[in-house]
């Protein structure tokens, strides 16, 4: 490598690292949907960054601790129900039960319940946080018995039709 190419390579790396925005900019969120072996009941968990949804929201700047506090908590269960679709394969909702929110991080992961499921196709979509930011890309991983089928969903996606590993 010539002295030319080392040196732009390393101001290149000195603008992303001193960039604070640069710190998290990943404009993702992750889905899982998973077939409890148990019981046989979905379980949701969307990991999100709290950051964002502080956003997207438009709380100004409370904190992401305000995600832990009762009405935080409520305010995340709404936003989770209006964003995030889950329906059998026929597109019928699926009722879902909020089990709660927790901070680790920046990270934010939410917790919904559904009951049993005996059906192999699902419908799903997700809009998370693609009201902050068209930039957003969202990702549903499907899994059950250890096997997991994943899609993912740009600003725009309609819902997609998912089958049970």
């Amino acid at each position: 490598m010539t002295r030319f190419t080392l040196a732009g390579l390393g101001l290149l790396a000195l603008a992303l690292a001193s960039n604070p925005v640069a710190a998290h900019r990943l404009e993702a969120a992750l889905s899982v949907v998973e077939v409890n072996p148990s019981n046989g009941t979905l379980e949701i968990t969307h990991r999100l960054y709290a950051h964002d949804l502080e956003h997207a929201l438009d709380l100004g700047a409370v904190g992401a601790g305000y995600f832990e506090t009762p009405e935080g908590q409520a305010v995340i269960k709404a936003y989770c129900e209006r964003q995030f679709f889950i329906g059998d394969g026929q597109g019928k909702a699926i009722p879902i039960q909020f089990v709660g929110a927790e901070l680790s991080g920046d990270l934010l992961y939410v917790y919904f319940e559904a009951g049993r499921y005996r059906g192999r196709d699902l419908t799903l979509d997700s809009n998370l946080l693609q009201d902050f930011t068209q930039a957003q890309v969202n990702q549903i991983n499907l899994r059950r018995a250890g096997k997991t089928v994943s899609a993912r969903f740009q600003t725009g996606t309609p819902a997609k039709q998912m089958r049970l590993p």
